[in-house]
């Protein structure tokens, strides 16, 4: 059943794939993903030795590369998806050759727009001090990594159309004397219309603050957070958050950091519940917890990467995929998902989306209702992130084998629902390579 809904959805993919927002964001993924493997190794290095050999070696080492990777892939991003989109419309629109719109122009504009987004002003904990201190002109860090993707996103895209349907009118370009070089030509005919394209990403922001006193991040928070406070610990709010952020990741947007902080506290209250009735000798009161979601729901990491690179070996034909899969393969296993999903990619991969998003949801039902009966037992510990799949899920129960057990189990099942979909875009790739041959 599965095959035959992957084949059906063959010439929507096929379509999707060559869509210019779509493919713009996915390629931006894959220039990045040198910078996004190089972190997660030293972020699996770091936890490793933190959580199994007691040591901090790694630390300093992987704070630094995270600084330089990580921690600015937003602004890379927003470059290169607008740089992308910009290649688009140069290669449709010829004439927009001596337009002012270049790629290294729509590039630097997203960025520029980026910043306009995030708020300066920021409240951090001071030590020695009691109450947070309010610290001005300072960008936080957390909206420059992936955790701020969704913003990089928001102004590469929208920034660049408005930027090329404005540069596309030609009385808004300045003529120049004729001696003039290209290069200085083109960023003056550039002039007016990134004028424009800033004056309305200002008056959206300067509204949202004096009208309704919100800044973008908070209004994105606002949307995406607070109307989903109220599900955390329920099994319709634990599969609608798990899906919620499954939906966000397979778009490029770290939906585990978004929605952190309305699950954080209710599930770290709920952990403790659980430790401490254990401790007692109590019966165990909560099913829904972080460990439980993220040893059933995030096997091998987001999307339960690990299930795709295993079909991967599988059934692909394509060597591009497979040369991937071996590159992931270590991350997911201690469930690391950045180098497969933006590397593959699975973010704006019209085939891969589908399963990324419903797989994690299927598992987390199916290890709920089992849970609820009984058959497996319940999280009593917190256990490092990057545990493999089956440890991870023994040690949080406190040792039960049946939850090892049911975490395998969920991953084979995951590789069978994965692999339809790897056999279709082997369908792709063979498409594609037989209209580039005619």
């Amino acid at each position: 059943m599965l095959e035959k809904i992957a084949n059906k959805l063959l010439p929507i993919a096929t379509k999707l794939s060559q869509q210019r927002h779509l493919s713009a964001v996915k390629d931006s993924f894959i220039i990045s993903m040198p910078l996004v493997m190089g972190a997660s190794l030293f972020v699996l290095l770091n936890a490793l030795g933190t959580n199994f050999f007691n040591t901090d070696m790694f630390s300093g080492i992987a704070t630094v590369v995270n600084q330089g990777t990580l921690g600015v892939l937003s602004i890379l991003i927003a470059f290169t998806t607008a740089n992308n989109l910009a290649d688009y419309y140069l290669r449709v629109k010829p004439e927009l050759a001596n337009s002012g719109f270049t790629k290294i122009h729509a590039g630097g504009l997203a960025v520029a727009l980026m910043f306009m987004l995030m708020p300066v002003t920021q409240s951090v904990v001071v030590e020695g001090l009691k109450d947070p201190a309010i610290i001005s002109g300072m960008f936080a860090q957390e909206l420059t990594s992936s955790s701020g993707l969704i913003y990089s996103l928001l102004t590469a895209l929208i920034g660049t159309e408005i930027f090329v349907r404005f540069a596309s009118i030609q009385c808004l370009r300045i003529k120049m004397p004729e001696n003039v070089p290209p290069a200085i030509e083109k960023s003056f005919n550039a002039l007016i219309p990134e004028l424009i394209t800033i004056t309305i990403f200002a008056i959206v922001v300067f509204g949202l603050d004096q009208i309704w006193g919100v800044t973008v991040p908070d209004l994105i928070a606002a949307m995406i957070s607070k109307p989903l406070s109220n599900f955390v610990l329920s099994s319709p709010g634990l599969i609608f958050l798990q899906f919620i952020s499954d939906l966000l990741w397979v778009f490029g947007i770290h939906g585990s950091s978004i929605l952190s902080p309305i699950r954080s506290a209710p599930m770290l209250d709920a952990l403790t519940q659980n430790i401490a009735a254990s401790g007692a000798g109590n019966s165990i009161p909560n099913i829904v917890t972080e460990p439980f979601m993220n040893m059933y729901g995030l096997i091998g990491g987001g999307g339960c990467i690990l299930a795709l690179v295993i079909a991967i070996f599988i059934v692909s034909k394509r060597k591009d995929h497979k040369t991937v899969a071996k590159l992931g393969l270590v991350p997911s296993l201690f469930n690391i998902s950045e180098p497969i999903m933006f590397g593959l990619p699975v973010v704006m991969n019209p085939i891969f989306m589908i399963p990324a998003i419903l797989v994690p949801s299927i598992n987390l039902v199916i290890a709920y209702i089992l849970t609820n009966m009984n058959l497996v037992g319940k999280v009593v510990a917190q256990v490092p992130w990057i545990t493999p799949p089956g440890f991870y899920a023994f040690f949080a129960t406190g040792g039960d084998f049946m939850a090892a057990f049911l975490s395998l189990a969920l991953l084979a099942l995951d590789v069978m629902i994965y692999i339809p979909f790897v056999k279709v875009s082997n369908k792709v790739d063979e498409n594609m390579l037989s209209e580039n041959q005619e």
